[in-house]
């Protein structure tokens, strides 16, 4: 009895043992399918067009840095013996000049007659740049009588002065190339303006500036959109921007003498169709081969 007793005992422990064992099989095996996962994911993330076959356009803004195929020269940096060095040069005559006399003779009483026959010993010349606001009257003159014809005449005022006070086209200009060209925003150009030129210039006032400039572009940018569009051979691609703090895509459209940019929340083919120039196009088109295309 006693040894039946023992055989069952042994029998229930082995039986546990290997209920043991199966269940801590079991969180091993998901440990180590959660480690591949995060495996996978920890490659996917870094991908990108140089390691992949991913296209450029998918880096957005985790471009990796361009490296020079430049081998190191074994040369010092900077100019070599024997270069002409260029420099900062004086572009113009000077409209203020400054006379220095030695801290010494200041207080001397023959100083004034020393200043007046004093050399110059070295010249040193400071560019800067001054602000100036420039505002011209345009004054319409009326004649109570006309000498010939007995009424009374007027001149009207030229056609781009429209209003009693106005910003002049120079102004206009530096406004819109900030907000655009150098990708500014409306806000800052504001404070730019009106902490540089002391001008109390609004926000609003900015953006209708960039808005006439972009009507005014209307006919010339639907030129390039249907140069492109009848164009034998075109190149065709996308890439990541911010609008509005969002990501968007900016679609190209180019050849070797126009270039049309386009910009759209969506990447693929419903971006390129809102563009509009592959639509039509019938030319061959040159691309990276992405499946959209």
């Amino acid at each position: 009895m006693p040894v039946k007793v023992t055989l069952e005992i042994i029998q229930q422990l082995l039986e546990q043992n290997a209920s043991l064992l199966k269940q801590n099989e079991m969180p091993t095996a998901t440990i180590a399918k959660l480690n591949q996962t995060i495996q996978e994911l920890k490659e996917q993330l870094n991908k990108n067009s140089k390691n992949s076959s991913k296209p450029p356009s998918s880096d957005g803004y985790k471009k990796p840095a361009p490296k020079s195929l430049r081998k190191p020269s074994g040369k010092k940096v900077g100019g070599q013996e024997g270069h002409q060095g260029t420099h900062l040069a004086v572009i113009t005559a000077p409209d203020k000049i400054v006379r220095h006399m030695p801290f010494s003779c200041e207080r001397c009483p023959h100083y004034p007659m020393c200043k007046g026959t004093a050399c110059i010993a070295e010249k040193r010349h400071v560019i800067d740049a001054v602000v100036t606001i420039h505002v011209t009257e345009h004054q319409a003159l009326e004649l109570p009588i006309c000498m010939l014809q007995g009424d009374t005449r007027r001149r009207a005022f030229p056609s781009d002065v429209k209003a009693t006070v106005q910003y002049g086209e120079n102004l206009q200009a530096f406004a819109v190339a900030r907000n655009t060209v150098g990708a500014v925003s409306i806000k800052r150009t504001h404070e730019i303006l009106s902490g540089v030129f002391n001008i109390p210039i609004a926000t609003g006032t900015i953006s209708s500036m960039v808005k006439r400039c972009v009507d005014s572009l209307n006919e010339t940018v639907s030129k390039i959109k249907d140069k492109m569009i009848g164009s034998p051979l075109g190149h065709f691609d996308e890439t990541g921007t911010r609008v509005d703090k969002k990501f968007w895509w900016v679609h190209n459209a180019s050849n070797c003498g126009y270039t049309y940019l386009d910009i759209s929340p969506k990447r693929g083919t419903a971006g390129m169709g809102q563009c509009g120039v592959l639509l039509e196009f019938k030319g061959i088109a040159m691309h990276d081969c992405w499946a959209s295309y």
